[in-house]
């Protein structure tokens, strides 16, 4: 070894030694000591300890209640059913209020044609005509929905079309079919029920 590097070598030693004569500079560190949880929150930690074999099963189980779930909401979809969160809920609501009311000039004449029959005594025709003026509403609307084998109480039962529609029109289907099944004659008191069922589909303060 040359004499420089001897001296370089004998340097280094020496502020070697002097960094570790330093006190204000620590080496020797403390061993980690993992701090204890609160009272508190041991039970908790105890329990999910306890738990810990069985979370392979937790896991799986959440998937298929997962799938399940999802199966559920496109079978809903599949039947016409929307699910909605509760908070849009009352929005789809107003929506479908406007979307669904017919035609005001529309139906004032589909009732004053109604209401010409009815004056005449034909009242099963009268309602009748109301009848047919909500289906053709309906297939107006969701013309995929209407097949020629559905009945007035399938339509009536379907949960595509809206709430308040869907009660109107569920009236005056029970009032046609007992003048059909039950050979009932509607009569002034049922068209008056039927009237006032379509009333409340089609006109806007009905629907305040």
């Amino acid at each position: 070894m040359t004499a420089a590097g001897t001296e370089d070598a004998e340097r280094l030693a020496q502020l070697h030694k002097q960094l570790l004569a330093d006190d204000s500079i620590q080496f020797g560190l403390p061993a980690f000591v993992r701090p204890e949880p609160p009272q508190w929150l041991k039970p908790l930690l105890d329990g999910l300890a306890k738990l810990g074999p069985y979370m392979i099963y937790l896991f799986w189980g959440a998937v298929i209640i997962g799938v399940a779930i999802i199966a559920f909401l496109l079978l809903l979809e599949a039947q016409g059913i929307a699910w909605r969160l509760p908070w849009r809920r009352k929005r789809q609501e107003i929506e479908e209020k406007e979307e669904w009311r017919p035609d005001a000039g529309v139906a004032q004449v589909l009732l004053s044609e109604a209401d010409a029959l009815a004056a005449r005594g034909e009242f099963d025709e009268a309602v009748h005509l109301l009848l047919r003026r909500s289906v053709a509403d309906i297939a107006t609307r969701i013309p995929d929905f209407l097949r020629p084998s559905l009945t007035a109480r399938d339509i009536a039962a379907a949960g595509s079309i809206p709430s308040r529609p869907r009660a109107a029109f569920s009236e005056i289907a029970r009032i046609v079919e007992a003048a059909l099944f039950a050979r009932r004659p509607v009569g002034a008191e049922g068209w008056q029920q039927a009237r006032g069922a379509y009333e409340r589909f089609a006109f806007r303060d009905a629907w305040a």
